[in-house]
């Protein structure tokens, strides 16, 4: 019995030195934190890109230069490393490391961050609603849980497009139908206009006024127009407008038809967006059935035209830099422009009234 007396407080005795010792150097590391002599690891550069993409997710991949200023590893230190991105404020990537154990001395560090892909609606919604705008933030920092710290290092991108304003166009444009009935063109469209409406969570709806010149001694009737938006070939929105409007023989009339991209679409144009290397190409086109007196008939009868409208076709490039990828790399807090641009290239002109 004495024997076991014995062992028990010895081991008791070891137990208690053990966690004093650990007591000791805990608060020793704490102490040596606050007086400076030991350095949290910090962020001195950050480079990002889109990795791999599929049909639900997104990855994003983090470089990061990560200075340690101690002359020992840092394994003790408890160093993680987190990172988030958002975009006009919407969550859509976050991820982290445990467990850094940095060397002396600047130290590369690879993130891989995931983003689900059924974010981009909510992202685009803000974006429009922000005038085409996005502020892409990312923060990078670095955590010490034995020093109670973190060190961040925050960079801003900015995104613009303008893909609204790019559909206004003055130039007159002819419009043929092809017919036996009536010599070609049979309208001049001398001005288009674009605004978008309400954007909701659901769809992002446009307005588009047509303004319509009828050379012809007739009066037209146009009963239906028809659009169709693709997104580097993925439909995004196509619909019918069924209101009528008359056009005045030698008269022109503003027509107005509203179109609307069907957000829930734009997670797969976002695939293709990236696969591309971030380049969109937008097409809006157009189709109208026009109903006119057939002046070749003598009971009065109407006939039917089918107008294609391939020359109002609204074309454009996007282009745009999310992750400010095409800049150096940077530390600090920065802000950056994410190199965003788009090109329209809409049909010629042809000479009309």
């Amino acid at each position: 019995m004495d024997g076991e007396r014995v062992r028990a407080a010895l081991l008791g005795s070891t137990v208690r030195i053990a966690a004093t010792a650990l007591g000791v150097v805990a608060i020793a590391l704490v102490a040596a934190v606050a007086l400076g002599l030991v350095g949290v690891p910090g962020v001195e550069g950050v480079d990002n890109e889109f990795g791999e993409v599929n049909d639900t997710t997104t990855v994003v991949v983090t470089d990061l230069v990560v200075d340690n200023p101690n002359p020992f590893g840092t394994g003790f230190l408890g160093a993680s490393a987190e990172y988030t991105v958002r975009m006009n404020g919407v969550p859509m990537a976050n991820g982290s490391k445990g467990d850094l154990d940095l060397d002396p001395g600047e130290n590369d560090v690879r993130l891989r961050t995931y983003m689900d892909n059924e974010r981009i609606p909510d992202w685009w919604v803000t974006h429009v609603r922000n005038g085409e705008r996005t502020a892409v933030a990312i923060d990078a920092r670095i955590r010490s849980d034995a020093a109670g710290r973190s060190v961040p290092v925050e960079r801003t991108e900015t995104v613009n497009t303008s893909m609204i304003e790019r559909f206004d166009s003055n130039e007159t444009r002819p419009v043929d139908a092809d017919s036996r009935v009536f010599d070609d063109p049979v309208l001049y469209v001398n001005e288009t206009r674009g605004e978008w409406g309400n954007v909701t969570a659901e769809e992002t709806p446009m307005r588009a006024t047509f303004v319509a010149y009828n050379p012809k001694d007739v009066p037209y009737v146009v009963t239906e127009m028809r659009y169709e938006i693709t997104m580097n070939g993925v439909v995004v929105g196509e619909g019918t407008s069924q209101r009528e409007y008359v056009i005045e023989p030698r008269s022109s009339e503003a027509i107005e038809t509203r179109t609307a991209i069907r957000n829930e679409r734009l997670d797969d144009w976002w695939v293709t967006h990236l696969r591309n290397d971030e380049v969109t190409d937008l097409r809006i086109e157009f189709a109208a059935t026009v109903e006119a007196e057939d002046p070749t008939s003598l009971t009065g009868e109407t006939v039917s035209l089918q107008l294609p409208m391939n020359r109002l076709t609204h074309a454009e490039t996007i282009e745009t830099d999310m992750l400010g990828s095409e800049n150096e790399s940077t530390s600090g807090n920065v802000s950056g422009d994410g190199n965003a641009s788009a090109s329209a290239v809409d049909a010629p002109a042809a000479g009309g009234p």
